[in-house]
């Protein structure tokens, strides 16, 4: 997987030839293999990811295969540089927690299937809680039927985690519905560790306390990584304060859920 990873860097590097660059008009030419969706070029209101400024482009398109990079205004780099990125390269940084990664994702890629989204990220979880809180023998039907409760519980937790940071947008800011929906967009995208339960498939790891521990950290901090993402003028502390709140609303819903569901 490692030599495949740097396969493709080195492809991605190989690819990739100035063909002009000129400090004057803020622009940078390259002839590379857009991994983009063409919608990105359409007039919007984009984020430079590193410093957050709004950008009204991200490239420009001359012919096939050759874009011309938009620079800041404000800092003099390259608006997203991600547009020109590998998937693969992107997701490492996710992982890595870069937070310019997540600027890219929240506002400069345009995911037209968030619902599809968080029903995987809603099975995956569900799958997590079903398979660890396994005891005893149980007949098919029990099986299933505790499935259905561990996917409404997550559906809750997500729900409630969702509402409290959302809340605590609207209470900083004046209510506008593209604000609250880009909130809850990015909010859920915070999940996206949630499909580690892979791993947990594959090497048997349901039950290993240093798996859960790692996977439930990493969560938390890629739950940071988004809200300081989301909420740029606020202090590490304050979006700690919100994470942490939003994590205990969210398990305490989710426990009330079960023991209704129990009882």
């Amino acid at each position: 997987m490692t030599c495949d990873l740097f396969s493709r860097y080195y492809e991605s590097i190989k690819n990739s030839a100035v063909l002009e660059e000129n400090d004057d008009e803020n622009f940078i030419v390259r002839s590379v293999e857009i991994n983009t969706p063409v919608h990105l070029m359409s007039e919007a209101n984009y984020k430079c990811v590193n410093c957050m400024e709004p950008s009204t482009s991200l490239y420009q398109s001359y012919s096939e295969g050759v874009i011309r990079l938009s620079n800041c205004k404000h800092c003099n780099e390259v608006v997203d540089k991600y547009v020109e990125y590998e998937t693969m390269l992107i997701v490492i940084d996710l992982i890595v927690h870069n937070i310019c990664a997540y600027r890219h994702i929240i506002y400069n890629m345009k995911i037209q299937s968030y619902l599809r989204l968080t029903v995987i990220f809603l099975l995956c979880d569900a799958y997590d809680k079903w398979i660890s809180g396994r005891v005893g023998v149980y007949s098919i039907y029990d099986l299933e039927w505790i499935f259905y409760k561990s996917f409404l519980q997550s559906a809750v937790e997500m729900v409630t985690y969702v509402a409290t940071v959302v809340l605590c947008d609207v209470k900083m800011h004046s209510y506008q519905v593209e604000r609250i929906l880009t909130v809850s967009r990015g909010t859920i995208i915070g999940y996206y560790g949630n499909v580690a339960v892979v791993l947990s498939i594959i090497f048997r790891l349901s039950n290993e306390f240093s798996y859960r521990s790692v996977t439930q950290l990493f969560i938390f901090a890629s739950r940071i990584q988004i809200q300081r993402t989301l909420f740029p003028d606020l202090s590490f502390r304050s979006n700690f304060i919100i994470v942490t709140s939003g994590v205990a609303v969210s398990m305490a819903s989710g426990l009330l859920c079960r023991y209704f569901l129990e009882y």
